[in-house]
Formats: C-alpha cells, sequence, structure tokens
C-alpha cells in the first residue's frame, strides 16, 4: 500500500484561491506515494479527519510566517502574512509531531518548523543579515545557486550520504535562532542555516531550499523522498 502524503496548499491573496506547483506532487507520486491537497482551513475537526488518514505531511514554501508567532513584531521588509494559513499550518504541524507522523518541510514549512519550537527568524535577510551569497535567485530555478554543508551524521548527512550539496535558493527569510530540540543538518556558505530535524521525532526534516523545482528522479530527491516515504 502505497503511503498517502497530505500536502499544505499555497495561497494566492489577489486571486483569493488555494493553489499547488506540481513538483511538490511529483516529488511524491514519482517516488511512490500518493499526494492530496489539504483544504485551506482552521476547522480542527476537518483538519483532523486527515490526521487520521494521511501517513505523512510535506508542509510547502509560500508566505512570510506572521513575526508574532516567534515573539517579533512585523517590520516592513516583511512580506504580507496569510493568516488562515499560518493557523492552519501552526496547528497541523503540531498534531503531525504529536502523532509522530513523518514531516517534510520545505522552505516556509522549515521556518514554521523552527518557530514552532521557539525559534526566530531573519524577517529580511538582505537587510538583516547582509552576505555574497544571493539567496533569492531569478528564474529558471532548476539549478544549483550555492552549496551547504551538511552537517556530519545528522539526519540529511546519513539521507544523502555527502558533505556537501548544489542547491537552488528562493527566499529572503531565513532561520536565526534555532528552536529547542532541533538539530541543524545544513548550513549555506555564508552559515545561514538551510536544514534542521527533530531527533525526537521518528521523521522530522526540514530544508530551506526548493527539491520540488529540480526532477523528481534526481539522486538527491530520490533519495530524500524514500527516508521520509519509507518512515510512513
Amino acid at each position: 500500500m502505497k503511503p498517502i502524503i497530505g500536502v499544505t496548499p499555497l495561497y494566492d491573496e489577489e486571486r483569493k484561491s488555494i493553489w499547488l506547483l506540481p513538483g511538490y506532487l511529483e516529488l511524491i507520486e514519482k517516488n511512490g506515494g500518493i499526494p492530496l491537497i489539504l483544504p485551506l482551513t482552521t476547522n480542527k475537526e476537518v483538519l483532523e479527519s486527515f490526521l487520521t488518514s494521511c501517513d505523512g505531511f510535506l508542509f510547502t514554501g509560500g508566505q512570510d510566517i506572521d513575526p508574532s508567532f516567534y515573539g517579533e513584531k512585523k517590520r516592513s521588509v516583511c512580506g504580507i502574512p496569510c493568516r488562515v494559513r499560518d493557523e492552519m499550518e501552526g496547528y497541523l504541524m503540531r498534531e503531525v509531531i504529536a502523532k509522530d507522523k513523518p514531516l517534510l518541510a520545505i522552505c516556509r514549512g522549515v521556518q514554521l518548523l523552527n518557530a514552532l519550537y521557539g525559534g526566530t527568524l531573519y524577517q529580511d535577510l538582505p537587510s538583516e543579515r547582509s552576505s555574497s551569497v544571493c539567496h533569492q535567485m531569478i528564474p529558471p530555478y532548476a539549478k544549483v545557486q550555492h552549496e551547504v554543508q551538511l552537517i556530519e551524521n545528522s539526519l540529511l548527512h546519513r539521507i544523502l550520504d555527502r558533505t556537501k550539496l548544489g542547491v537552488n535558493s528562493y527566499h529572503h527569510q531565513a532561520i536565526k535562532e534555532v528552536g529547542n530540540g532541533l538539530e541543524v543538518t545544513a548550513v549555506s556558505t555564508d552559515g545561514v542555516i538551510e536544514g534542521v530535524s527533530l531527533k525526537s521525532a521518528k521523521f522530522v526534516l526540514g530544508v530551506q531550499w526548493h527539491p520540488e523545482f529540480f526532477d523528481a528522479s534526481t539522486t538527491e530527491n530520490k533519495a530524500l523522498m524514500a527516508a521520509f516515504l519509507s518512515a510512513c
């Protein structure tokens, strides 16, 4: 039986609609899972039905997280948050981890994971942490923008069996202070944290880059998804 993976939707504020990049779904489907796009809702009864029926969850990229999530006031450089999504994903992520279901978090997802565990975020890397590394590349996104160092013996290091990885990069926010209980798994050449895992969980891993923009069948994506789906 293939594992069913709940995927959090993206939200288009201008069109008032939910949507999803096909790459997220292809990562799951082409590597042996069944993707299921979740509704955008704060109805806990509805979310509980997916917590029961899904074997694992993928938290996607998207809007900036409201800084109140990590105890800060919103600065002008922070994007407009989607409060419904913040509330939905905050509740969902807590419950997924409480039920010890596998979780893969990408970009916004890894930032949310860090915030939920008491960590903080840079609201805007260019203005808060100057660097020679550009973390907000221009299209196409299926190419390497910079390298990250995989921390030896970390979950990501064990999955990919290497110490360096070329990644794409499309984010203006990032982990600042690491949340309690989270282990850093990847760091960019300028010191920005690019990956964390929750050691106490069966499988909780977050990455700052966007594997969904690369082909689902790359060696790296196959290894990442094999580890995630096999834990489901």
